[in-house]
């Protein structure tokens, strides 16, 4: 299948109706037409790429939108919980799955899709795009280096703190360890 020609580019370019419920300039999140559970949606980035692994921005892009859709989902819809995940499907087009969990209907893959009207559809995807949800995005971590002389005087100090008792201990498992 050629680059933009699957369904889900499609959906994109807004050739073929769907029921969005967020996007942006990266990544577009709408209703699974065939879910597994009410309220499921289809987390896509808007460029073709079959893997995460071969564009890894915008996949971690599409996570963050996924997580988006999950919260949005859990204050519009009330699930007892949400699933995410990514399992190659039938469009070979890289997407996450966003699955409410209800009591009564626990979206497993083999489990056959529920029959859900346009209406309940459109009601659906108005109760999830309703719901704001403020988003940072993924924040830098601040990594510490520790150096050498630090890492010694640590080590020197864990020993000095030690009591007799447990430096026995300690020797005693090395030696029968």
């Amino acid at each position: 299948m050629p680059n933009g020609e699957c369904i889900f580019c499609k959906i994109i370019r807004k050739e073929i109706p769907s029921k969005i419920v967020f996007e942006n300039e990266d990544v577009i999140a709408f209703l699974d037409i065939n879910p597994r559970s009410k309220g499921m949606c289809l987390v896509v980035p808007k460029q073709h790429f079959v893997n995460f692994d071969d564009n890894f921005d915008l996949a971690s892009k599409t996570f963050d939108v996924a997580l988006i859709i999950a919260e949005k989902i859990k204050k519009s819809l009330e699930p007892i919980t949400v699933f995410i995940s990514m399992l190659p499907g039938q469009v070979p087009h890289f997407h996450v799955r966003v699955y409410p969990v209800f009591k009564d209907q626990i979206p497993l893959i083999e489990n056959k899709p529920l029959k859900i009207t346009e209406d309940e559809l459109n009601s659906l995807a108005q109760r999830i795009k309703s719901v704001e949800i403020s988003w940072e995005g993924r924040k830098e971590t601040v990594v510490e280096e520790v150096t050498e002389t630090e890492e010694e005087e640590t080590e020197e100090e864990e020993v000095e703190e030690r009591s007799e008792e447990d430096t026995f201990w300690i020797r005693r498992e090395l030696e029968v360890g």
